[in-house]
């Protein structure tokens, strides 16, 4: 009878383990759902961020894109304002004294064909 009782007992304890691994399994796999929908509402923030700092940076590169163009073009303006001065000057100078332009020409010519030369 000792044995039958030892039994039953050792039948119940399996019974109770079965049931205590079945409600840790449960427990688990909640868990782990749990777990899974916190990393993935944290990977949506981040993400959400790093589209925000993007955007931004896009913005930033655009405003400098703009910037450097517009004075691209003053620069581009103010050298052909200078050079456009630099013309004007040097025909002004031959107009009003062409035999000193004619000085300088020839001079010039014989210098750059003195250095040819050699």
């Amino acid at each position: 009878m000792a044995r039958a009782r030892t039994a039953d007992l050792s039948s119940v304890n399996v019974k109770n383990l079965k049931k205590d691994l079945q409600s840790l399994r449960d427990d688990l796999s909640e868990l782990s759902k749990q777990v899974e929908g916190l990393a993935t509402d944290a990977g949506a923030d981040m993400i959400d961020e790093v589209k925000a700092r993007l955007a931004n940076f896009g913005s930033s590169v655009d405003d400098l894109i703009g910037g450097a163009g517009a004075r691209g073009r003053e620069a581009v303006d103010a050298v052909s304002e200078m050079g456009g001065n630099v013309v004007d000057n040097v025909e002004d100078a031959i107009r009003e004294r062409p035999l000193t332009a004619l000085a300088i020409a020839v001079g010039l010519g014989f210098i750059l064909s003195s250095s040819m030369r050699r």
